[in-house]
């Protein structure tokens, strides 16, 4: 016959079993309600504003309707700019129709550091590389991307910025950057596509062919094919594994993104190379 004190440990052991058992589904539960939260919301159609670390801030559009994973071009502005400034470039209207994501960070106090330039970001060294890879890196989490499909294009501080990114990350299939040059090292990029625009009449950041020089060889380029319309002037070099190094130059154009107006519109334009060269 159980004793009093066996009767009493028996029914302390079961009710510290249950209490175990009842505090591990609990731990649980907080557990999956925890990992729940921290999922990111998945973007829906239309404009959104995401807040960065470094209360930096980066806004995204994306398209009515996605067929499967989307291009993403991300568009940098140019020195004294904003996201919004970077949305006045003629690449927003062909988000719907196109079918990518367009995404528009905020630099520094409207500046970008591409090595020897420009403004608070490059004075106080600024990681702008790593900080628009996370930008990247967050869109994807957020909605579904073509990693094959990722490009970056830029105007000025933007297009020196995006010379960087090509330079320093593999992220980006192809960049176009708009009357902008390469300011840092860039002796070994990684193979990627290149359309470099700029004004002929440029005197705020002077036309250099041979910011593009890095690309050819990487990309292991045949000689280019030149050929003119209007004021239009296209040089055109195919490469390996289909890519291709093209530089537009416009004569009379100053430091300005060409439109129709001066024969070459430059967002569909460079959303058609992009869309034809995806990454290999």
């Amino acid at each position: 016959m159980p004793t009093a004190g066996s009767t009493m440990r028996t029914t302390l052991r079961t009710a510290v079993a249950a209490l175990v058992l009842l505090l591990g589904a609990t731990l649980a539960g907080c557990t999956g309600a925890a990992h729940v939260a921290a999922a990111p919301a998945q973007l829906k159609s239309g404009v959104h504003v995401i807040s960065m670390p470094g209360d930096r801030t980066v806004t995204v559009h994306v398209p009515k309707h996605l067929d499967g994973p989307a291009p993403l071009v991300l568009v940098l502005h140019e020195f004294g700019g904003v996201a919004a400034t970077a949305m006045g470039y003629g690449f927003d209207p062909l988000v719907d129709s196109a079918g990518f994501v367009a995404v528009y960070p905020d630099g520094i106090e409207g500046s970008w550091n591409a090595g020897g330039c420009c403004g608070t970001a490059a004075e106080s060294g600024k990681d702008d590389v790593a900080f628009l890879t996370s930008v990247v890196h967050k869109v994807e989490a957020r909605t579904p991307i073509d990693p094959k499909r990722v490009y970056v294009a830029g105007f000025s501080n933007g297009a020196m910025m995006s010379y960087r990114l090509a330079c320093e990350t593999k992220l980006f299939a192809a960049i176009a950057p708009i009357s902008g040059d390469v300011e840092t090292g860039c002796d070994h990029p990684t193979a990627a596509s290149v359309m470099h625009i700029h004004g002929l009449a440029d005197t705020e950041v002077t036309f250099d062919a041979s910011s593009d020089e890095p690309w050819r060889t990487a990309d292991a380029c045949r000689p280019p094919t030149v050929t003119q319309a209007a004021r239009v002037h296209r040089s055109t070099a195919e490469c390996a594994d289909d890519r291709s190094v093209e530089v537009v130059t416009v004569d009379g154009l100053a430091h300005a993104i060409p439109t129709a107006a001066d024969g070459f519109d430059a967002a569909a334009q460079i959303w058609a190379f992009f869309a034809a060269h995806p990454r290999p």
